[in-house]
């Protein structure tokens, strides 16, 4: 018994087999059509065709045995296609070089007959042969294996069994029931057969064999030697041995179009994981890039389809920055999907995700300037360097990450909307202990003082004086209502107050002026400063700072006069700048206090 597939076929099935390139290869070679052995000349073709055409016409196929009997036979115009290719010289010396050639491999005929008789086992045992091969044996071996592995993607055909599985398979248990004799699986005679070694990875086995092994020739000396034999065998003035080159192209694409013909039909059934063995058989083979990245490139537009799907111009109503993430949030599944597909880099969906993150770039260096130097911002920008492949788009991204650095350096540091004016930067300084020394009861101290401007531009720095001189404003108004109270009242309103009394209510009255003096400010920055701004009291995150600490610097002083760089360059780094919160010192509110005290002293004591 051999181990073969039952090769009785349906309609269904042979519907399948026929849209299969890679079986097409074989199915529609003119040698299988034709029946014709490779040394036949071109008009033992022609004579043959118009007899397998004779015979087509009625039904019936040729008296000779089909060389690859689970294939779907040839329909009058595919008879017709093959005589024209035996008529071609070029055409036909690489359609011979794809059949198998019983003259010149040694073991041939043995080949041919097992195909004939679709007999896994000795298959099976020609690809085990451990002799060394001719190139014709080569040659033969990776066809078979390009032949075999197409048939088992399709679950057709031989399947490859050992002897001793042969043998096991057929070892059905026969039981004995009354007057019967039954066995409870009769399937397991051809369930070897149906389940090859490897299970589902054996025809990407066979199939990776069949392209290197065609890899391995188109690379060597012997077969461009063999070729130039059959050229000469054949003694057609149309071929020559200086069509070498021009017949290993046309084998080395042929190989790899049956292989991206095979990629396209899995896609569109929807069989990924075959898609992705396909592709790693590419990346294995011996066959140079260039020939499979030609090949692969009209697959592209059906996963192009895929990746408009995903919709780059759709909005989540939260942001162009939240729109830009979301649409990475879907490409990065699809990447990680297509990445098996494409462990090889051969089909190019690297350079696909690489294009489509250039329209999400593009899309989002469209934001406003305001929206670009935001933290989320930077967040969405560095992702899209993650999902990137292209190392020349990180470099890109990575400049334009460092241009925001530097245009954030140059921004107003408060509102981040408008660039620096230095003529109204604030300033922050401070100064360290460097060193200190004793000289008896003298101890010299050494600091280190630094000063650097805060930028800010100009609006914000007339928003800021406006602030600082609401503390003053506060003071001036409150004491002068006290002042005016005490110049002009009534003359019973404080005819019962004795002079201690005044002096409390003095008194309170101008701690209250100086405790709002104090307050005003921050009261007025919480009211006056824009939402999403920062405060203009806030210079602990500036860059100036950052860079102050760096140099080991604490303990700062903050000044955010108008012109606080100005006056800071004009008098050097060590002057004591005035406080932040109000326009007016402690000791001149005192002394602006003492006077109004007195004044009012003097008119309650009247």
């Amino acid at each position: 018994m051999t181990a073969a597939l039952d090769t009785t076929r349906t309609e269904a099935t042979d519907r399948v087999l026929l849209r299969s390139p890679g079986l097409g290869q074989f199915r529609k070679s003119p040698f299988r059509l034709l029946r014709l052995p490779p040394n036949a000349t071109a008009k033992q073709a022609v004579w043959q065709s118009d007899k397998a055409l004779a015979r087509a016409r009625v039904g019936m196929a040729l008296p000779d045995p089909d060389p690859v009997p689970w294939l779907p036979q040839g329909d009058a115009i595919e008879i017709q296609e093959a005589a024209q290719i035996m008529e071609s010289p070029l055409a036909r010396i690489v359609e011979q070089l794809l059949w198998f050639d019983a003259t010149d491999d040694g073991d041939g005929a043995e080949l041919v007959a097992a195909l004939a008789a679709a007999d896994g086992r000795r298959l099976h045992a020609y690809l085990e042969a451990e002799h060394a091969r001719s190139i014709a044996g080569r040659i033969n071996e990776a066809n078979l294996n390009l032949l075999l592995g197409f048939s088992l993607l399709y679950e057709t055909g031989p399947a490859l069994v050992a002897a001793g599985d042969a043998a096991e398979a057929v070892a059905l248990a026969w039981q004995t029931t009354g007057a019967l004799s039954i066995v409870e699986d009769p399937h397991k005679a051809v369930r070897v057969a149906a389940t090859p070694r490897g299970g589902v990875a054996k025809w990407a086995g066979l199939l990776g064999e069949g392209v290197s092994g065609w890899g391995d020739l188109l690379a060597s000396p012997e077969f461009a030697d063999h070729v130039r034999a059959k050229i000469a065998a054949l003694g057609d003035e149309l071929l020559t041995a200086d069509d070498l080159e021009a017949v290993l192209s046309g084998l080395r694409t042929r190989v790899a179009d049956l292989v991206v013909g095979e990629t396209k039909l899995e896609i569109t059934q929807g069989r990924i994981d075959s898609v992705s063995q396909l592709s790693a058989i590419a990346g294995r083979s011996k066959i140079d890039a260039e020939t499979w990245l030609v090949a692969f490139r009209p697959l592209k537009t059906q996963f192009q389809s895929e990746l408009d799907e995903l919709a780059p111009d759709a909005e989540t109503g939260l942001g162009v920055v939240e729109d830009v993430n979301a649409y990475l949030d879907r490409l990065t599944t699809l990447a990680k999907r297509w990445r098996p597909i494409d462990e090889a880099q051969l089909l190019g969906l690297s350079s696909l995700i690489d294009d489509a993150i250039q329209v999400a770039f593009a899309r989002l260096r469209g934001a406003s300037h305001e929206i670009q130097l935001g933290a989320r911002f930077a967040e969405v920008l560095a992702r899209i360097g993650q999902v990137a492949h292209s190392p020349s788009f990180k470099e890109r991204v990575k400049g334009y990450k460092e241009r925001l650095v530097d245009v954030a350096k140059s921004m107003c540091h408060y509102c981040g909307k408008r660039e620096l004016e230095a003529a109204y930067c604030a300033s922050v300084s401070s100064k360290v202990e460097i060193s200190r020394e004793h000289f008896g009861n003298t101890i010299r101290v050494q600091y280190k003082v630094g000063t650097l401007p805060i930028a800010r531009c100009k609006r914000c720095s007339l928003l800021h004086g406006f602030i600082r001189s609401t503390g003053r404003i506060a003071f001036f108004t409150l004491a002068a209502s006290v002042l005016l109270v005490a110049l002009v009242h009534p003359p019973t309103w404080f005819s019962g107050i004795e002079l201690g009394a005044g002096v409390m209510l003095a008194g309170v009255g101008f701690v209250f002026a100086y405790i709002l003096s104090l307050i005003g400010p921050q009261i007025a920055a919480s009211r006056l400063t824009p939402k999403g701004e920062r405060p203009f009291g806030d210079y602990l995150s500036s860059y100036a700072v950052e860079r102050m600490r760096g140099d080991g610097f604490h303990d700062f002083q903050y000044d955010s006069r108008p012109n606080a760089w100005e006056l800071a360059n004009a008098k050097n780094a060590q002057e004591r700048h005035s406080s932040g919160g109000s326009d007016i010192s402690p000791r001149s509110l005192l002394y602006i206090g003492l006077v109004i005290l007195g004044i009012a002293l003097r008119f309650c004591g009247s």
